[in-house]
């Protein structure tokens, strides 16, 4: 068995600060983790956990009791593990609802690395500053529970939206007609599901197309999402 194919079969993943990934004794758990693991997913004495510090590195540890309290105990050296591939980001319209959280969620799943959201001329949904950041935080949260779910070693960043203007120079834009996505192509944009306004077609770096299918905003970013990635490699 591979080292990554033992850090996909442990139990779980966990993510902690760098300097814990480096102790040789007794990872002491925060009382959120250990509950987690303790009262959510039930684990028993010598099962396996991935530890990643979020960039790369990560170890296997042990489930042990310490002090009546739920520790892990490192098995393995710890691994350094390059990116896959160039950091991957999709920049995209607030969609409605709660579709944002399954948006960020496979997005993350998928293997995309920062998730922009953008105010777009048709937008339909915008977020005001305090908003944005109680929604920023909460989506951190599942893109980082997405992370360990699907055993990622680097973590991803959602941020908050900009108006659209500011980055699609540096991107390519999901427009119909656009040519195929390619090598090459880290950075897509998706519009809200008015469209892109001629000013913004007239500055993105390029158009892609995702189809001949007309896509939600959510549904655009995970077909933009997994080209991306098929293509990353």
């Amino acid at each position: 068995m591979t080292v990554d194919e033992e850090r996909r079969s442990a139990s779980t993943q966990i993510f902690v600060a760098g300097d814990v990934l480096d102790i040789d004794g007794p990872i002491v758990l925060d009382s959120d983790v250990e509950h987690h693991l303790t009262r959510v997913l039930r684990l028993s004495e010598g099962e396996r956990v991935s530890v990643s510090d979020g960039v790369g590195r990560w170890r296997l540890a042990a489930v042990i009791q310490a002090g009546g309290f739920l520790a892990l105990e490192p098995v393995g050296p710890v691994v350094v593990t390059p990116r896959p591939h160039p950091p991957l980001s999709i920049a995209t319209a607030i969609p409605k609802g709660d579709r944002v959280d399954w948006l960020v969620q496979k997005a993350v799943e998928i293997g995309i690395d920062t998730v922009q959201f953008l105010h777009a001329e048709r937008s339909v949904v915008r977020w005001k500053a305090e908003r944005a950041a109680k929604q920023v935080e909460r989506l951190n949260r599942i893109a980082h529970e997405a992370a360990r779910q699907s055993r990622r070693v680097w973590l991803p960043e959602v941020r908050p939206p900009v108006p659209a203007l500011e980055v699609l120079a540096s991107s390519v834009v999901a427009e119909p007609g656009g040519r195929d996505i390619a090598v090459g192509d880290t950075f897509i944009s998706i519009g809200p599901e008015g469209g892109w306004s001629p000013s913004e077609l007239a500055i993105a770096a390029a158009q892609v197309h995702l189809g001949h299918n007309v896509l939600r905003t959510e549904t655009a970013v995970l077909v933009a999402a997994t080209l991306c990635v098929a293509y990353s490699y």
